[in-house]
This record gives structure tokens, C-alpha cells and sequence, in this order.
């Protein structure tokens, strides 16, 4: 299997599988679902359709090297790939601390790949992975909960549950960061950001064919909040501090904190 890593001068994560071309024939998924086929080419598809995604994934690592207890748990919910989790534990290594995380994913396809991805850390690390839907998760003694493009596909009417779920398990000063994509309740900017979005992707080399395909797949899969809809809820949860980390159109990082 292809493996190669991103082209920064510091390495930051590890991306395994093949060149995402999932849309690019007729017999393209009609809906879209996170199964084998998708996790062969998640990594490549996910560094080319989220902008900022290695800035994201930087400062998540950021954010972990300074929030972290020692003896408590770093949960990925969503983890797909693993390459959070993957991030995280090169960082930890360069400064000597040992961590403890929980990577969720409903996808046995996605678990199967973290697991190659992560095997290499497991000696200085301890690493659970687990094939779970992330509305059953149960968060324990977490002084870092990441979510990262994950709650966009749970239904809308089951989100503040998992949110406040979440909220239970994290330890006193505990942080959760939330990577969404959000939608504009101004037409105009919707419409706007949509095409830059697009034209995103079109430079990263997908064909408008791709796009729309893709598009169509996640029609009613993916279904985005209002930036301020996203905060509220958050805050709902039970979180008394919320503030973007990064925004680029409709993709936002949030930063929440349990005191």
C-alpha cells in the first residue's frame, strides 16, 4: 500500500491509501458512506476537499501538548484513519510524554486502517480503537475530546445528546475542539462560499464532474449547522467558554472548554 506523508519541512502525520478518483466514473457511489472503498482513499480525499485540514491538524497537536493530564484520556471521536491520533503521539514522542487515547469511528473499514497507522506508536503509547457509533460513546476522565468533521453526519435531533455526553466525561479545564463545516444563513454568502469551496477542490484536482458527483452523494449525509446555531449548542452542553480557532467560508474549528 502507498504510504507518504505530508510535504511539509516537519512531518506532522502519516496518510496511507490510494489517490481519491471514488467519483470519477459512472459506477461512483450514489450515496455517500464511509465503507472500504472510501477508506482506501480517505487520507488523500480529506487532505484535498477540507481547506486548512493540515492547520487544523497542527493545532490540534498544539493544543494537546499544552492541555493533556497526565493519566487522563485523549478521545478522537470519529477518528477514521487515525491520523489525529497519529499527530498527537509524534509530538508527544519528540518531548518524552506517554499518552493515553480512545479513537471511535462507526466504520470497521476506518478502524482497520488506524490500527496499521497507530501500530508503530503503541510501545511508548496506549492506543484503543474501538468500531463504535459515536452516539453510544462513553467518554471517561478526557482532558482532550476531538471531533473533527464527525457531527455533520450524526442527525441533528441526536447532536446535543452525544455533545452533552461528551461534556459528562471531560475532567474540570478539559477541552473539546470541534472541526465542522457550517452553512451562512445569508443566501448570498451561502452561494459565495459554496463556489470558492469549489473551485477549492477543482484545484486540488478534482473534475466538476468529481465535485458534483460527490456533491449529490452527500446530499442529506452531511447536513451543516449556522456558525452561531453550532456555538449555541455547544454552549447547551453545558460548555462555559467557545471560540473559533480558525474559519475559512463555511469550515470553522471551534475551541470549547468545561470549567
Amino acid at each position: 500500500m502507498k504510504q507518504e506523508n505530508t510535504k511539509d519541512s516537519e512531518v506532522i502525520y502519516t496518510l496511507l491509501g490510494s489517490e481519491d478518483r471514488l467519483f470519477d466514473s459512472e459506477s461512483a457511489p450514489q450515496r455517500f458512506s464511509f465503507n472500504e472503498e472510501v477508506a482506501e482513499v480517505f487520507d488523500n480525499m480529506v487532505t484535498r476537499s477540507v481547506p486548512m485540514y493540515q492547520d487544523v491538524t497542527r493545532a490540534v497537536v498544539d493544543w494537546a501538548l499544552e492541555v493533556y493530564q497526565p493519566n487522563t484520556n485523549i478521545y478522537d471521536v470519529g477518528c477514521s484513519t487515525g491520523t489525529t491520533i497519529d499527530a498527537i503521539c509524534r509530538r508527544f514522542d519528540k518531548y518524552g510524554i506517554s499518552g493515553k487515547f480512545v479513537g471511535i469511528d462507526n466504520s470497521e473499514a476506518m478502524v482497520k486502517r488506524a490500527k496499521q497507522k497507530l501500530q508503530t506508536w503503541e510501545t511508548n503509547h496506549v492506543i484503543d480503537l474501538k468500531a463504535q457509533d459515536a452516539q453510544a460513546v462513553n467518554v471517561e476522565n478526557a482532558s482532550l475530546v476531538v471531533m473533527n468533521y464527525t457531527l455533520q453526519f450524526i442527525p441533528i435531533f441526536h447532536r446535543l445528546d452525544l455533545l452533552k455526553n461528551i461534556f459528562a466525561g471531560m475532567q474540570k479545564n478539559g477541552v473539546f475542539i470541534l472541526a465542522e463545516k457550517v452553512k451562512s444563513s445569508s443566501n448570498l454568502i451561502q452561494k459565495t462560499t459554496t463556489r470558492i469551496y469549489e473551485q477549492f477542490k477543482s484545484d486540488q484536482g478534482y473534475s466538476k464532474t468529481e465535485i458534483e458527483r460527490k456533491k449529490e452523494a452527500l446530499d442529506n449525509v452531511l447536513i451543516p449547522l449556522t456558525f452561531d446555531k453550532q456555538i449555541e449548542m455547544l454552549k447547551d452542553a453545558g460548555f462555559s467558554h467557545v471560540e473559533p480557532m480558525f474559519k475559512w467560508n463555511n469550515f470553522v474549528t471551534l475551541i470549547a472548554v468545561k470549567s
